[in-house]
């Protein structure tokens, strides 16, 4: 088992060649579809969307990434550095009822509140992981 397995009972094992190291949603809008991108200890993820298919602002279709297309060492130097990522402060923050979402991260089994809420005032470790999320998700676009 590498230092990025994750996979444990209740919690399947993404690709072939390593368990999942951590799960990205995002809830959508009422313009675009919510996703989720489950990240895997050889840097692979697999994205899949809520809606699938062609809708008024865009096409959307489930995708798979190949190994080494996320940086896997420094997602998890994030996640290790902020530790239980429910602990992540839940602030809340005014968003646009259209295009307004909601990113969450769930790694060991806990999920975080919404990244996109956090400022200024958070620790460095919840910051550096919302950088590392964006960062990751550039990557699907």
């Amino acid at each position: 088992m590498s230092a990025f397995d994750t996979t444990s009972k209740g919690q399947g094992s993404g690709a072939a060649t390593g368990g999942s190291l951590a799960t990205i949603t995002n809830s959508g809008s009422t313009n675009t579809p919510g996703y989720t991108l489950v990240i895997h200890s050889d840097g692979s993820g697999s994205l899949s969307y809520t809606q699938k298919g062609k809708t008024h602002f865009g096409t959307y279709q489930d995708k798979t990434f190949p190994a080494g297309t996320f940086a896997i060492q420094q997602l998890h130097t994030a996640l290790q550095a902020v530790g239980d990522v429910s602990k992540i402060p839940h602030h809340g923050c005014l968003k646009s009822a259209s295009f307004g979402t909601s990113t969450t991260i769930t790694y060991q089994g806990k999920t975080s509140s919404d990244l996109t809420c956090l400022g200024s005032q958070d620790a460095r470790s919840h910051l550096d992981l919302k950088d590392m999320v964006q960062q990751m998700l550039a990557k699907i676009k």
